[in-house]
């Protein structure tokens, strides 16, 4: 049966998984690839900013955005001072994290490595893990108690699990396999995003039935914006993990290849599915089910036909559908779906590839052992990251600063403590006037809008 499952390129034997083999040697890497792909991964911030802009209620989306580049700021300049250097630095044989390359120090360019460029490439990824972070955050959460959480997650949560995988660490060592980070970044995340929404409690009167607060997407249209633009980005940061760049060609398209085929799938099953579920079509089920794909997919893009990147992108769509619909029902409040599209397909991207692992995977005839140990990791991940995440929330809460104030909320943080709203409308209280002298005076005012846009609440 294994035949079935393994890919060729003409006679030669597949190329061995990334996770497997040592680090390549420096004459082979590609540091220009890596550093173009870090450039284009820091661009995906535009994507996530648009994402979950449209996932919140208009009078909340460009605190969202503020969110977004605080963290991508803070991620960078935590990464420079500890982060790299607890995830890339020498640990001293303890296999607990790093302890040297902090603040730059010692950091080296030349044939035996390019700490800079490594840095450009892992520090960008480690945003993205924050970005998917501040969509938990979303409406709730105050820009201060946010950015201490950025800096812990960035500087010592995720830099610890880096090291433990991406650095090949002891999990790695132990059997834990992940191409791109499906486990270690994408489900890592949820695993935070659901403690910090859990622990924020719902927006109010999000579940009351007797409310007559609007809760919708205030934009379906900025969610596709920025899903098209994660799915690009996504090419280079899955593409950027193949270090040899240049130098492995058939490797770097394959992982191009699959990434495009599990997101186009993703994407159409889950519009597919939503046109079923309620017989209407859906744009954010549409941009949430190739995100969700893209999660899925990283978890052994390097490793896998493209048929087999269909099936993941097509039970991640599944996978995402009942999630989105199952959450909201347990009183769970995740505006931008942090919950279904990064934690649950994390674990199903992980949990999948060790079946579908040509090395060592289920349906190649070596038994459950990879099973194990994925599951392993997992749960590794999932207490590492929600114990700490916990306690800070916690210390957070205790000094009061955790959540935005009743009247903050009721108002909301743009107009609060942004000097207002997103988009301002120039002169639209002065141009009522104008109105009875035209045409327009035969218009209701739901046809001509008003200042008030009550559909923005």
């Amino acid at each position: 049966m294994g035949h079935l499952f393994r890919h060729q390129e003409g006679e030669a034997a597949p190329p061995p998984a990334i996770a497997n083999i040592p680090a390549p040697q420096a004459s082979t890497i590609d540091y220009d690839w890596i550093l173009i792909s870090g450039f284009i991964i820091v661009l995906t911030q535009v994507g996530f900013a648009f994402i979950e802009a449209g996932s919140v209620r208009y009078k909340n989306s460009q605190s969202i955005v503020i969110k977004v580049i605080l963290g991508l700021f803070l991620t960078i300049l935590i990464w420079w001072l500890f982060g790299y250097g607890f995830s890339f630095g020498y640990d001293f044989q303890t296999n607990f994290m790093g302890g040297t390359k902090l603040g730059g120090a010692n950091w080296e360019a030349n044939q035996f490595g390019n700490d800079y460029t490594n840095f450009v490439f892992r520090a960008s990824g480690a945003a993205i893990a924050v970005s998917v972070l501040s969509g938990a955050a979303a409406e709730r959460m105050t820009f201060l108690a946010w950015s201490i959480l950025a800096i812990i997650y960035a500087g010592f949560i995720y830099a610890g699990l880096a090291h433990w995988t991406l650095a090949q660490g002891w999990l790695t060592t132990l059997g834990y396999k992940d191409f791109s980070g499906a486990g270690v970044v994408f489900f890592a995340a949820g695993v935070a995003g659901l403690v910090v929404t859990v622990l924020l409690k719902p927006r109010r009167f999000r579940f009351d039935p007797n409310t007559t607060l609007q809760f919708q997407r205030h934009s379906p249209i900025y969610i596709a914006f920025g899903s098209i633009l994660v799915f690009a980005g996504w090419l280079f940061y899955n593409g950027g993990v193949v270090a040899q760049g240049a130098n492995s060609k058939y490797t770097q398209g394959l992982v191009a290849v699959n990434t495009l085929v599990a997101g186009a799938t993703g994407g159409f099953f889950a519009f597919i599915i939503r046109y079923f579920q309620y017989e209407t079509t859906s744009l954010v089920a549409l941009s949430r089910g190739i995100i969700s794909a893209l999660v899925a997919v990283s978890a052994a893009t390097d490793d896998m036909k493209p048929w087999t990147a269909f099936i993941y992108g097509l039970l991640a769509a599944v996978f995402y559908s009942v999630l989105a619909k199952v959450i909201p029902k347990v009183h769970i409040d995740d505006p931008v779906e942090v919950v279904p599209v990064f934690l649950g397909n994390g674990f199903l991207g992980i949990f999948l590839s060790a079946f579908f692992d040509t090395k060592a995977g289920v349906f190649y005839g070596f038994g459950a052992k990879l099973l194990g140990m994925q599951l392993l990791g997992l749960l590794i991940i999932f207490v590492w990251v929600a114990f700490f995440v916990l306690i800070t929330l916690l210390i957070l809460k205790g000094f009061g600063v955790l959540r935005i104030d009743s009247e903050t909320e009721s108002v909301g943080i743009d107009k609060a403590h942004c000097l207002g709203e997103a988009i301002v409308f120039a002169n639209q209280i002065d141009e009522v006037p104008l109105v009875p002298k035209t045409e327009l005076v035969k218009l209701g005012n739901s046809q001509i809008g008003s200042g008030f846009r009550p559909g923005f609440r």
